[in-house]
């Protein structure tokens, strides 16, 4: 009598072994997800924060307040996190939303917008 598993017992063994496989990748695809959202987040508020530095940029050189105006150009989930204004310039940086294990990060963009006098 021969000792080798049969075909089904093989096929089984192989069953078990297939959804261990899967198992152990779920989470590191949900990871891979996860970080590919993160950047898509990054660079949507990368985008948006380069249209309140315009916004900033713009009220300054009318004389009104660069914060005022990149807080009202901002969607509500993004916050200034710093804005500083230098002559014609302004540079503003934004808290990027946490949305992965990523640290917390910030982008920073700097528009300059000419006074007419």
């Amino acid at each position: 009598m021969s000792t080798s598993p049969t075909g089904r017992q093989t096929r089984r063994r192989e069953r078990g072994s297939v959804s261990l496989e899967v198992v152990g990748l779920v989470p590191l695809l949900i990871l891979v997800a996860l970080l590919v959202l993160q950047l898509g987040v990054a660079g949507w508020s990368a985008s948006q924060a380069q249209e309140a530095a315009r916004a900033a940029a713009r009220a300054q050189s009318l004389g009104e307040d660069p914060l005022a105006a990149a807080e009202g150009s901002l969607p509500g989930s993004l916050e200034v996190k710093e804005i500083s204004t230098s002559g014609d310039s302004v540079t503003l940086r934004v808290t990027v939303p946490r949305v992965s294990p990523l640290p917390t990060f910030t982008v920073t963009r700097d528009v300059a917008m000419a006074v007419d006098r």
